[in-house]
């Protein structure tokens, strides 16, 4: 554990740390803070085949709440272009006209614009998303200096 005594020594002013255990979470804070800001969430355990070895795994992506936005309209645009458009079909399959049929397209055009938001939302974060990375690599490489 002492790559954890490294990392919370070292943590820029801009990133702030919380430790649960064996589990790590860095988040930028202060006034380099944004919606599409990242996480790096990561677990630091010894390593069961070579005793003398830990390894870290990890995850870095956006904050939770921006999940939790993403999969409610990923969810509720689906759902509701479904059954919609399922109702707009029935009308079609009975012989009526319904504009309900078009909401399956519309909900996947929906879809496709909230997905390039995301990938929009990455590209602002993308210099955040390297900080953090560089911060982890450059602890690392100190933590193994001092051994």
């Amino acid at each position: 554990m002492t790559i954890v005594k490294a990392l919370l020594a070292e943590v820029p002013e801009n990133v702030r740390a919380g430790v649960t255990g064996n589990h790590i979470t860095l988040d930028i804070v202060g006034e380099d803070v944004h919606f599409w800001s990242p996480q790096l969430n990561f677990r630091i355990e010894p390593n069961e085949e070579v005793p003398e070895e830990t390894t870290i795994a990890g995850l870095i992506g956006p904050r939770p709440n921006v999940w939790t936005l993403f999969m409610f309209v990923y969810f509720s645009v689906g759902i509701a272009g479904l059954f919609i458009s399922t109702y707009g079909a029935s009308r079609y399959l009975m012989g009526e006209f319904s504009y309900a049929i078009w909401a399956l397209p519309l909900a996947g055009l929906f879809m496709l614009t909230a997905y390039q938001a995301g990938k929009f939302g990455e590209r602002l974060g993308a210099d955040q998303v390297e900080l953090l990375k560089q911060f982890v690599r450059d602890t690392i490489r100190e933590a193994e200096k001092g051994k």
